[in-house]
């Protein structure tokens, strides 16, 4: 059973830690430089989402074990998933499916959700996850050089 535990300034070293291994995940399909100096990828300050009340940041947990994060963003009038990641011994188990719909479930109204640019797996995990929790009651775009999947419904039905 996984639960939702919102990262709080104490556990944002955490965070970080579990974000470097997710953006290493990512330069397998899009470009990240990586810091030589501080052998870190660098990403946006992770502090917005502490102190900021229209960003999200949470652990998917089991029981005291932290299986993986998610990044949300609150835009104009849509919930953004800027980020999701579950580590790999947990992958294609149903984990991750299992912890978006718990966010998803968490805030109602209009979601948007951008799959990982040149990844056909991450693509793949969207479309199924979201057509089972909309009852395909969703729209797709694809946008920009990379054709990058973008995801958009509502769950305040």
């Amino acid at each position: 059973m996984i639960t939702l535990k919102k990262i709080s300034e104490e556990n944002i070293d955490l965070l970080d830690n579990l974000l470097q291994l997710y953006l290493h995940d990512v330069s397998l399909h899009f470009p990240i430089d990586l810091n030589s100096k501080t052998c870190k990828y660098e990403y946006d300050d992770l502090t917005k989402y502490i102190d900021n009340s229209n960003n999200y940041a949470y652990f998917f947990m089991n029981k005291d074990e932290i299986l993986g994060f998610t990044l949300i963003d609150s835009e104009d009038d849509s919930m953004v998933v800027q980020e999701m990641f579950i580590l790999n011994n947990y992958k294609n188990k149903g984990l991750g499916e299992e912890a978006i719909t718990k966010v998803f479930d968490e805030f109602k109204g209009n979601w948007i959700i951008r799959s990982l640019p040149c990844s056909p797996k991450s693509e793949n995990f969207w479309k199924k996850t979201i057509e089972r929790y909309t009852n395909n009651k969703y729209d797709i775009e694809y946008v920009g050089k990379f054709n990058r999947a973008v995801f958009r419904f509502n769950n305040n039905e």
